[in-house]
């Protein structure tokens, strides 16, 4: 008997310390491993006589493992192609043709009656953001690399049972000729990390900001990365059809309701006069 399992023989081990400890089990194991403890979890549940939404949720948790296992590629990891798989309230929503080992790929593009620079405004008021972003608690700014680079720590909660997930970037602001970037990858400096987080792998993170007219602007949303440790399938589908549509609704909601967004961040960024076609 493994030294979880006794440990669940115990009165005073609660159920949510048990499945922190499946959380952290992915970090390191294989997914065989990881579904081979969900089922002795169950099993000691069942024995235990908890709940039934108990022992769903392990069957849950279960079967994510063993789907998430399934129609690995050995190709490099990569996403290039997407296809569209849905439209909600004039959002586009895409997913990629050649989804690799545990990535999790996603796309959204949506069309805004709204100015670009007050989109900008609004994504470059880091210490603001958990306002209005979807699941995100808290920004800290480790450091102002330049006026148009930061190294940043972004906070989410995430669904019980798991533990909440840290996003520490390097993230750059890109002024171009019909465009604005917002672009982040993978700080390096992993002392800024904190402890009560699992650290989420980030491929490629970028939000496109491009002008269709003077109030009228379309924003594209992609990501390519991994949430770190391990999350059963039914819940990285949620993420990728809910997450990237609510960012989009949320931070429309967010700039429409604010009188001022323009902030001290956003006047000392480094801009370029952008071509914006003419109002049709």
């Amino acid at each position: 008997m493994t030294p979880l399992i006794e440990d669940l023989k115990s009165s005073h081990v609660e159920i949510s310390d048990v499945f922190h400890q499946v959380a952290e089990l992915g970090i390191t194991s294989k997914k065989g491993q990881v579904m081979q403890s969900v089922i002795l979890i169950t099993k000691a549940l069942i024995s235990m006589k908890k709940a039934p939404w108990i022992l769903s949720l392990g069957l849950c948790l279960f079967f994510g493992a063993a789907s998430s296992s399934e129609g690995q590629s050995d190709t490099k990891n990569g996403t290039d192609n997407w296809e569209q798989i849905d439209t909600y309230e004039g959002i586009v929503l895409f997913r990629s043709i050649k989804e690799t080992n545990d990535l999790l790929p996603f796309k959204a593009i949506g069309k805004l009656n709204i100015a670009y620079q007050r989109i900008v405004m609004a994504l470059v008021d880091a210490e603001h953001k958990n306002n209005w972003a979807p699941k995100l608690k808290s920004t800290t700014v480790h450091n102002d690399i330049s006026t148009n680079r930061f190294e940043y720590s972004e906070y989410y909660t995430t669904p019980w049972p798991f533990y909440d997930r840290e996003f520490l970037l390097m993230g750059t602001v890109k002024y171009q000729k019909d465009r604005i970037l917002f672009t982040a990858i993978n700080s390096t400096n992993k002392h800024l990390a904190d402890k009560g987080h699992l650290l989420a792998n980030v491929k490629a993170l970028e939000v496109a900001i491009i002008p269709l007219s003077p109030d009228r602007t379309q924003v594209e949303f992609t990501f390519l990365g991994d949430l770190g440790g391990w999350v059963p399938t039914f819940v990285k589908n949620i993420i990728q059809k809910k997450g990237p549509i609510r960012f989009i609704q949320a931070m429309q909601a967010h700039i429409l309701n604010s009188k001022t967004l323009e902030t001290h961040r956003y006047m000392a960024l480094q801009k370029t006069e952008l071509v914006i076609p003419p109002k049709p």
